[in-house]
């Protein structure tokens, strides 16, 4: 066991988990700090923009990093259209949803339009950037990078508050902070073989990473939007939001960890050696099934009384919505670890399949539910006609 810790801390592994509990604990920080100082009001288009540039970098970015992480794993050149056109469309797409929206979620301000893009490109940055160094194996450097650049965020929040308190200067801290990741020069020269192999189109990975993305995003963030179409009890879908939040901690942490995963899948993949691949995918298997029941268990006698504590009685879940989230946390982090399999091959149109046929089954199983909803917001006391 001494050995096993002795040997991910000098590869960089530990400084990945501490880089990314750090961000985590620093992102949270960033919304209580800009929440104090705003109110809840003045504070809502800054939770716009936050949830903007969160789906930009989980459907998008991430799938850009990783893309990146192989490439230089296999020593491939790559003139860098395909990721230049995913940031600027990124970008645009921000821009344009920020400004057209700008009076139902960003306080009629239009300078959240121009935050909005310039955030995606600067993550975008860090997105590639990070890629980059995962795939020279400077697992350490990227830790940093997670870590230290939510710091340096908290910090200018802080200084741009004491100048001017509005969302749009906790925006420009948003923008500013992860430019900090070229202090780690990332985007140097990289030596090539004289012969490297024929490279996979970089659009067709990145558009079978980004669906396949897309698809996962939805299953793991939009359980509240769900729980509104099913039941229009006020304040449900907060309560169903915190309470995934809480136990979401699992797949923010493996997000990362994927950097430190992929290059030694991307060679195994390489070098043809499948069956070793395969124990991997069994192993990732058999961690959701045991490890469902155990969180689903955990989830059901302390989710309850922790959501709580931590936000009061009224966003307190009942067992079952805190079992059902813990034990789906491990899941999608178990299916995250095996779709590594999958991007290593470069295989990303089968990850897309796979995560659009759960995408399907998911809102088949809700539209019975979603059914009997409408039903009973028509008829609410069961007194309609039955149909001949």
């Amino acid at each position: 066991m001494g050995r096993t810790l002795r040997r991910l801390a000098s590869d960089g592994t530990l400084f990945i988990v501490g880089g990314t509990v750090t961000a985590a604990a620093g992102a949270y920080a960033f919304q209580m700090i800009g929440g104090r100082a705003l109110g809840a009001a003045a504070f809502d288009p800054v939770t716009a923009l936050l949830t903007v540039n969160l789906l930009v970098f989980s459907v998008l970015l991430l799938p850009v990093e990783q893309y990146e992480i192989r490439r230089v794993t296999l020593g491939r050149s790559g003139r860098g259209m395909a990721v230049t056109s995913v940031i600027a469309l990124g970008s645009i797409a921000a821009v344009v949803f920020a400004v057209l929206a700008r009076q139902r979620f960003f306080g009629g301000e239009i300078g959240y339009g121009l935050i909005a893009g310039a955030a995606v490109v600067t993550h975008g940055v860090l997105a590639v950037g990070r890629g980059r160094l995962a795939g020279r194996r400077r697992f350490r450097s990227y830790g940093l990078i997670s870590g230290i650049v939510v710091v340096v965020r908290l910090v200018l929040a802080v200084s741009f508050l004491a100048v001017a308190r509005s969302g749009l200067s906790l925006g420009w801290a948003l923008v500013l902070a992860p430019l900090l990741t070229l202090a780690w020069r990332p985007f140097r020269a990289e030596p090539h073989p004289a012969d490297p192999p024929e490279e996979q189109a970089a659009g067709r990975f990145l558009l079978g990473f980004i669906v396949a993305s897309a698809a996962s995003q939805v299953l793991l963030l939009a359980a509240p939007i769900a729980v509104r179409l099913i039941d229009h009890t006020p304040g449900l879908m907060s309560v169903v939001f915190v309470t995934f939040q809480l136990f979401r901690l699992p797949v923010v942490i493996t997000q990362n960890l994927l950097a430190r995963l992929l290059p030694p899948f991307t060679l195994l993949a390489f070098q043809g050696r499948r069956a070793d691949l395969r124990v991997w995918l069994t192993r990732f298997g058999a961690l959701a099934v045991a490890a469902a029941p155990l969180a689903a268990l955990f989830g059901a006698l302390l989710g309850p009384p922790a959501v709580r504590i931590l936000f009061g009685p009224e966003f307190q879940p009942g067992t079952a919505t805190a079992a059902y989230a813990a034990a789906g946390v491990v899941i999608a982090t178990a299916s995250l670890l095996a779709g590594q399999v999958l991007v290593a091959e470069g295989n990303t149109s089968r990850l897309a399949v796979a995560w659009l046929l759960g995408f399907a089954v998911a809102v088949a199983a809700l539209l019975p539910a979603i059914g009997s909803a409408e039903a009973r917001r028509r008829c609410p006391l069961a007194r309609c006609e039955p149909v001949p």
